[in-house]
């Protein structure tokens, strides 16, 4: 049996592209099921009930030695604690290489799209493609649009566009409407806490030598959060010291207007002041790589 799943703080991508993998992989006879490393978050939920689906289950079994596929993820800190215990023999996903250490050769599919999702779609055959359940294709068409806001994220390629529209034919549903109910589940924060609405979209990386936790928070309008962002950096400063990371920063995107805060934390986060950032969306494509350089010169400067 292939264990398949997606990161920890699972987003809907990591979690629908998980379960569709399972399927197409079990098509082929290789049985795989599907988990998820969390909770589903209220946007996830309001595909899966769209789609007439139940989540698949949170993962409570040991990986030692059994086979797994990664999906949307290959960083190491973004899996279980047992994971490179575990024989890892496929991966999809759309995010930089990790530091990924493999028994033996696995299937390898990353490639620079919207998506994992999109990704899935493109290796799958046509035969896979045709056969595919509606709702799998809602699934799928779900995560795609989640990752790339709506094909507006500057991660958005061709490939998503067109794989959007081959999965909307192939779902039957309405795509306007459909992502607009999306977009409207994924910023609305009624009745979460600060720590829940950090850990809702959680990443871990190693940057600069730095171990750094970076949270992902959407919403129509910063207005949104404002009433919450004393207890957001008080979060933030305990997520910092309980997890030893030495940076940890919040981004807040107001998906309306393509524009983007960053607030830090932690002892990295000593000169680094919240700052606004225009145009910028991507956690991957984007604030990876400013982080990265900022990392640099402040070592530079020491």
């Amino acid at each position: 049996m292939i264990h398949v799943f997606g990161h920890t703080h699972p987003d809907s991508d990591a979690i629908c592209t998980a379960l569709v993998t399972s399927y197409w992989l079990t098509s082929q006879q290789r049985p795989a099921s599907a988990w998820r490393l969390g909770s589903a978050n209220p946007e996830t939920r309001f595909i899966f009930e769209f789609a007439g689906m139940d989540l698949p289950p949170q993962l409570t079994i040991p990986l030692n030695g059994k086979q797994v596929w990664l999906v949307d993820f290959s960083e190491p800190a973004q899996g279980p604690v047992d994971l490179l215990q575990s024989d890892i023999t496929g991966i999809i996903d759309h995010h930089r290489l990790g530091g990924i250490v493999t028994q033996m050769p696995p299937e390898v599919w990353i490639k620079p799209v919207g998506s994992s999702a999109t990704q899935l779609w493109l290796i799958m055959e046509d035969d896979s493609r045709r056969t595919l359940p509606p709702a799998h294709a809602v699934l799928l068409l779900g995560a795609l649009l989640s990752d790339t806001v709506n094909l507006r994220s500057p991660t958005t390629t061709q490939a998503d566009i067109r794989s959007a529209t081959e999965l909307s034919v192939l779902s039957g549903v309405n795509r306007k409407v459909f992502a607009y109910r999306l977009l409207s589940a994924k910023t609305d924060i009624t009745g979460l806490s600060a720590e829940e609405l950090l850990n809702r979209d959680l990443k871990a990386f190693v940057i600069a030598g730095t171990d750094v936790r970076i949270a992902q928070l959407e919403v129509h309008s910063p207005d949104q959060v404002s009433p919450l962002m004393k207890e957001l950096h008080q979060a933030m400063t305990c997520l910092a010291e309980q997890s030893g990371a030495g940076l940890v920063v919040l981004m807040i995107t107001d998906i309306s207007h393509n524009f983007l805060t960053l607030y830090f934390a932690g002892r990295e986060s000593a000169n680094a002041a919240s700052c606004s950032v225009p145009g910028m969306l991507s956690r991957k494509k984007q604030l990876l790589p400013w982080l990265e350089s900022q990392l640099h010169l402040s070592r530079s400067h020491l």
